[in-house]
């Protein structure tokens, strides 16, 4: 596998001591913290135990200075060598460790039962990450941490890595085949990459699928009839914002009608879109999704939940659609009736929209992605 000796060096330094640390305490950094695999960590902040799995925590130092945890896990008593599975993440910010249940809980099962050693990181300044606020972190950045760590962590010794998989969960699909595609180009062998909760349409064809079912499914609040209008008034803020990197308050400005489109945006807050900078979202509006999915030699699952509250059928399915034309057979769409975005499962679309009544439906989630990566090649 080719690398450079400039990352030859980076990996021999800071990052190749971090990623082979443990879970264990190592010193005592301050009455309140501990210092676990190279970060400090409060002392009162439980470590995941994932049942039957070995967490290795570590951190990897990127070329902007965040220092990232990282964390590695295998089924416990493993001495062989086990292909890698990565995860990219939601939009929102938050700690990837394990917790029981929801799409944590999916990543714990897949840590329990795929054979695989799964690969996180937490960003910037999540859990013992320390860096730049999340909330203030861009697309770009986030993407390039994602490419650095993983790059690093994929030397580990022990890691089987010539076949590399990748998950990516919610707008982590967005970032999932950017990221398999880079390192792809770097020489890994990315035997298959799965998603779901994220599309490929445009970013810009994204957000007004946001904004329209917000619109559809509260009848209530916006008559049908109003829809027409109020998805063009949309759709002239979001070229703005998101084609032309306008500041969302700059283009309010311009006219009364972008003045209440800017208002109505779903998401939309002071400086922040869906708790990310709008930088973020301006970002992503830049990205070619579906390039990336063409140059990936990979098998791809891409999984799509009806009631998802955020995206639509088509984003997924273009994915599928597209890969399976360019490489017959090595893509599969699946749909899963009746379960939402974050996979609860709910008795209607209207249910799930505004999250009434869900009854957890992850196993399902969980299962559909360990039945696919157990399948021969």
């Amino acid at each position: 596998m080719a690398h450079s000796v400039h990352h030859l060096a980076l990996i021999g330094t800071s990052a190749l001591f971090a990623i082979t640390a443990t879970a264990c305490s190592q010193a005592q950094a301050a009455d309140s913290q501990v210092m676990i695999g190279g970060l400090a960590r409060d002392a009162d902040r439980p470590l995941e135990k994932i049942p039957g799995v070995t967490s290795h925590y570590g951190m990897v130092e990127t070329s902007d200075g965040a220092r990232l945890r990282t964390i590695l896990t295998q089924p416990e008593g493993t001495k062989a060598k086990l292909h890698p599975i990565i995860f990219t993440q939601w939009v929102s910010c938050g700690s990837v460790e394990y917790r029981d249940g929801g799409s944590r809980g999916i990543l714990g099962k897949i840590a329990m039962q795929s054979g695989l050693s799964l690969l996180r990181v937490e960003r910037s300044s999540d859990g013992d990450s320390q860096g730049p606020a999340c909330d203030q972190l861009d697309y770009d950045t986030e993407v390039a941490h994602y490419i650095e760590v993983y790059d690093a962590m994929l030397q580990d010794d022990r890691l089987d890595a010539s076949k590399v998989y990748v998950y990516g969960s919610s707008l982590g699909s967005t970032t999932a085949p950017l990221v398999a595609h880079v390192l792809q180009q770097k020489g890994y062998n990315i035997a298959g990459i799965v998603v779901q909760g994220g599309g490929a349409e445009t970013y810009l064809e994204r957000m007004l699928t946001f904004d329209r079912l917000y619109l559809e499914r509260r009848p209530e609040e916006v008559a049908p009839t109003e829809i027409h209008d109020e998805m063009i008034r949309r759709a002239k803020f979001h070229y703005e914002y998101l084609i032309n990197d306008r500041d969302p308050d700059e283009i309010a400005a311009d006219s009364e009608e972008l003045a209440a489109a800017r208002a109505g945006i779903r998401g939309m807050q002071d400086g922040a879109h869906y708790g990310r900078p709008y930088a973020w979202h301006q970002q992503a509006a830049k990205r070619n999704f579906l390039a990336s999915w063409a140059a990936l030699d990979a098998s791809v699952l891409v999984i799509y939940n009806e009631y998802d509250q955020f995206e639509a059928q088509y984003g997924h399915q273009v994915i599928a659609d597209m890969v399976n034309r360019l490489r017959p057979g090595t893509a599969s769409f699946v749909v899963q009736e009746n379960i939402g975005h974050s996979n609860d499962r709910f008795a209607t679309v209207e249910d799930a929209y505004v999250w009434r009544d869900g009854e957890p439906a992850w196993e399902q989630t969980a299962d559909l992605i360990l039945n696919w990566l157990a399948q021969p090649e």
